[in-house]
């Protein structure tokens, strides 16, 4: 069983590692996929233990990061192997680390309840009034425009809602998260939409 202590310093490490990350994937955004995945955790009958642990170490190795460790979880399994951290737990914790991903797995249903809880928490936090704030914090970053109305160039910040973030709330894969996503959902198409028409002149 995955006890408080693991997960005390979990956050610490996850702490360190990511001080003075600023796109948006900081220890504020591993705390609330943390909180969130514990909840669903509960409401669906999964491990919270594995669920906590995966959430904070989620980003740890997320290649946009840590490109040099993305494919091995060095950095996650650092961390298991000095807590201990063995057997069926650690293999439900890497295997949840790895399905979070977007750009890795899309909308392919995750293989067990606790990765499919983990990642309907961190894709829920890409959504809703957090998700609009991490979206233009991580496109300031790393030197994105705005917005090409055009549609040639991909690389903005607007495209990004286009492209994936107005698709998750469709894409949870538990009832709890289905339910979080709803509202969520909806404040973010809201704002797109505000925002396209402000952009054109519209409002």
């Amino acid at each position: 069983m995955i006890d408080e202590g693991t997960i005390t310093a979990a956050a610490a490490y996850v702490r360190d590692l990511l001080a003075g990350e600023a796109s948006g994937h900081g220890v504020d955004h591993a705390l609330r996929v943390c909180r969130t995945a514990a909840a669903i955790a509960r409401s669906e009958g999964a491990d919270v233990g594995v669920c906590r642990l995966a959430a904070l170490l989620h980003d740890v190795d997320d290649h946009k990061l840590f490109p040099g460790t993305s494919a091995s979880l060095a950095h996650a399994v650092s961390f298991l192997d000095a807590q201990g951290v063995e057997g069926d737990e650690r293999r439900r914790v890497c295997q949840a680390i790895r399905e979070v991903s977007f750009s890795a797995n899309g909308m392919e249903p995750p293989s067990s309840l606790e990765a499919a809880c983990v990642r309907d928490a961190d894709r829920l936090d890409a959504i809703g009034a957090i998700g609009v704030g991490r979206a233009f914090a991580f496109g300031g970053a790393n030197g994105r425009a705005l917005w090409d109305e055009s549609g040639e160039c991909r690389d903005t910040t607007v495209a990004h809602f286009e492209d994936k973030l107005l698709l998750l709330a469709e894409g949870m894969s538990t009832q709890t998260g289905r339910f979080l996503a709803a509202g969520r959902g909806a404040y973010l198409r809201g704002f797109y939409e505000e925002f396209v028409a402000e952009w054109r002149g519209e409002r």
